[in-house]
């Protein structure tokens, strides 16, 4: 979030620009990668067959950069239309965590710039050798310049 600085002043200037800005973080770079599921019934997914009890591993990040879904979705656009990724999974099995997850970011992310006005990466981030849960290993970033 922090390398797309050019969004930093709009999140100190308009507050109602933060949902937006952390749907599109939530999008781009979704906290848990892959979950799997088993089918509960004979099915079919995408012209496949899927017998009842097949083991799915669904690759949540993918679905959030489906270009059938979301146009451009190499590029990240907190302006985006009916923006509504699948970072936090769906229906029965959508994480109970989900709106305190959004709201502290909404809360967070803009206070943080405002304290911070120059805040900026001096590196590039190094994630973890994670495929499950994504995060960062390390992120440098210098809060004056």
């Amino acid at each position: 979030a922090l390398e797309r600085t050019a969004f930093a002043g709009r999140l100190r200037a308009e507050p109602d620009f933060a949902p937006r800005y952390v749907e599109e973080i939530l999008r781009f770079e979704p906290p848990v990668h892959v979950t799997s599921r088993r089918a509960a019934s004979d099915t079919e997914l995408l012209g496949a067959p899927v017998p009842a009890g097949t083991r799915l591993t669904l690759i949540l990040a993918a679905a959030n950069r489906d270009p059938r879904r979301f146009a451009d979705p190499g590029r990240f656009d907190p302006d985006r239309p009916d923006n509504r990724p699948l970072s936090f999974g769906a229906g029965g099995h959508f994480c109970l965590g989900a709106p305190l997850a959004r709201l502290e970011a909404q809360i967070a992310l803009p206070r943080l710039f405002a304290r911070f006005p120059r805040l900026a990466a001096t590196e590039p981030p190094v994630y973890r050798d994670r495929w499950v849960v994504r995060g960062l290993d390390t992120f440098a970033v210098a809060v004056a310049g």
